[in-house]
């Protein structure tokens, strides 16, 4: 048996290394520091692989896109995990937590610009696509993605 998972609120301090490696590789480390990661209201999680930061995601209390359904929502942004920890169960943990968060704040659903790449990984959780796909700049496709917290999770096959 490997070492133990367990999610846990951390610093936006703490998220840096893992957000500038993993989504912002050759770029400057300052494009990982994004609007709102001081604000009190944010929630920073971090989950911890032993006792080892493996992986990171930031919930923000933003203004919703209009196409994001009604009711009080969160952004999820930022969320990653070292290439080393993936799929040891690191990812699904921290999204896990971070609905739990939101759930106990109140929020009715989250939400997210997910990777092309990632869109498989919420969509096992439960998430759905909202709208076309669109380009982010500098870091490619995405979809915007909700997940409605009043449905229970899917669990990863």
């Amino acid at each position: 048996m490997g070492p133990s998972l367990h999610v846990r609120r951390i610093s936006a301090a703490d998220t840096m290394e893992i957000r500038w490696a993993v989504l912002r590789p050759g770029f400057p480390r300052e494009t990982a520091i994004f609007a709102g990661d001081e604000d009190e209201r944010t929630i920073h999680l971090g989950v911890f692989l032993g006792p080892k930061l493996a992986g990171v995601a930031s919930l923000y209390e933003v203004v919703s896109p209009a196409e994001i359904p009604e009711g009080r929502s969160w952004q999820l942004r930022g969320m990653a995990t070292v290439p080393e920890a993936r799929g040891m169960g690191c990812g699904q943990e921290l999204l896990e937590a971070c609905e739990a968060e939101a759930r106990e704040a109140g929020c009715d659903l989250l939400w997210c610009n997910a990777r092309r790449t990632a869109v498989g990984f919420y969509e096992r959780a439960g998430w759905e696509i909202i709208g076309a796909e669109f380009d982010i700049p500098t870091v490619g496709p995405h979809f915007r993605m909700v997940r409605r917290l009043n449905q229970p999770a899917r669990r990863a096959v």
